[in-house]
């Protein structure tokens, strides 16, 4: 568990954040620029002088009223910037090495996560002998990640990691990131921009504004309960669900997925490679709604749901539905028009028609 009531400045920026997160899962730190995510990061190594408290587990790192206050040094956390920092006059096995010797002098017990474990996990068996300069951002990243776990911590800090990696290298790079949870479960806070990245790794979500905290809870229920100009572009006015793969039709490039006792079909140019549950992004603008199942219709996803409730202002045209499919819950924006003439109100059974569909793995 990790348990924080902290104050911080940074010339004219105030930090004022508190909150109490799981101990078994990555938690997405999201918000505009300057809202506060890097300042939460190194208020909370250490590396940005903060009062107030912080808890990880059992351990006290900060606590003002007593004057505890423990040094980055031996705070039990691994931490990847931005741009990933390596020495570049060692080697890639010497960098590893010096951080594990240092973890192994600031701990009265042994690592978990040796380091001839960690150079397989993250396949860096043909790096050992190269020098940080020589690397690619994935490999940088792969580097960087695997040091973090070399002084087995008890808290894993990642601001915007992959930010500088491109999409098919990032994409490769997501497993690892989900191998550390899987291992180990332990809290993790994750600064990103990148919707993909939130779904696939973060379970809650901490919304930042002005260097406080907005909301915070599930990713789903935080990213429609907050105002789009404090998310990033890619995550307004959009859904996330889970679905488990079923097929995929090589004739007509579809995957098939089911989501309880529905199916829905997205197109793919290639056989995929993912198992079991993955998450599917639906554009609220991408959803029309209809009181009567279709036919003769272009559209291939017609999924029975049920309307949770109905938002809208009176200055606005439309009006954003909540919708429950089974037991995934998504929203659709239509025109305040349309909801009238349907008769649309809580409770009542519709199909959503979604016109498209973007898999997050």
């Amino acid at each position: 568990m990790l348990r924080f009531d902290l104050h911080s400045k940074r010339g004219n920026f105030e930090l004022k954040v508190q909150a109490e997160l799981s101990s078994s899962s990555a938690t997405a730190i999201v918000g505009r620029n300057g809202s506060g995510k890097t300042s939460l990061l190194r208020a909370i190594s250490g590396l940005d002088q903060a009062t107030g408290t912080i808890r990880v587990n059992d351990e006290v790192w900060l606590e003002s009223c007593s004057r505890v206050s423990v040094p980055t040094r031996k705070r039990k956390l691994g931490y990847v910037s931005q741009t990933p920092k390596l020495f570049p006059h060692m080697t890639v096995a010497r960098n590893l090495q010096f951080a594990f010797q240092l973890a192994t002098n600031r701990s009265d017990k042994s690592s978990t996560n040796s380091l001839s474990d960690l150079i397989t996990r993250f396949e860096l068996e043909s790096l050992l002998k190269r020098k940080p300069t020589t690397l690619s951002g994935g490999e940088t990243s792969r580097v960087a990640l695997a040091r973090a776990l070399v002084s087995d911590p008890d808290l894993i800090l990642l601001d915007e990691p992959l930010s500088t990696i491109d999409m098919d290298r990032k994409r490769d790079l997501l497993p690892y990131l989900e191998g550390i949870l899987d291992d180990r479960p332990l809290p993790m806070l994750y600064v990103t921009h990148d919707f993909t990245e939130v779904a696939r790794l973060c379970t809650n979500a901490l919304v930042l504004r002005d260097g406080n905290v907005l909301a915070s809870g599930r990713v789903d229920e935080v990213i429609h309960a907050i105002s789009d100009i404090d998310l990033p572009e890619q995550t307004a006015k959009s859904s996330l669900i889970n679905a488990e793969f079923l097929s995929y039709d090589e004739e007509l490039s579809l995957a098939q997925f089911k989501i309880d006792d529905q199916t829905m079909v997205i197109p793919m140019s290639e056989l995929p490679h993912f198992k079991g549950s993955v998450p599917i992004r639906i554009q609220d603008r991408d959803v029309a709604i209809a009181t009567t199942k279709p036919v003769n219709t272009s559209i291939r996803n017609l999924l029975r749901c049920r309307i949770l409730g109905l938002e809208h202002t009176p200055a606005s045209p439309f009006v954003s539905i909540r919708l429950k499919c089974g037991t995934e819950n998504f929203s659709a924006t239509i025109t305040r028009a349309s909801m009238q003439e349907l008769g649309l109100q809580e409770n009542v059974e519709v199909y959503a028609l979604i016109k498209s569909a973007t898999l997050e793995a």
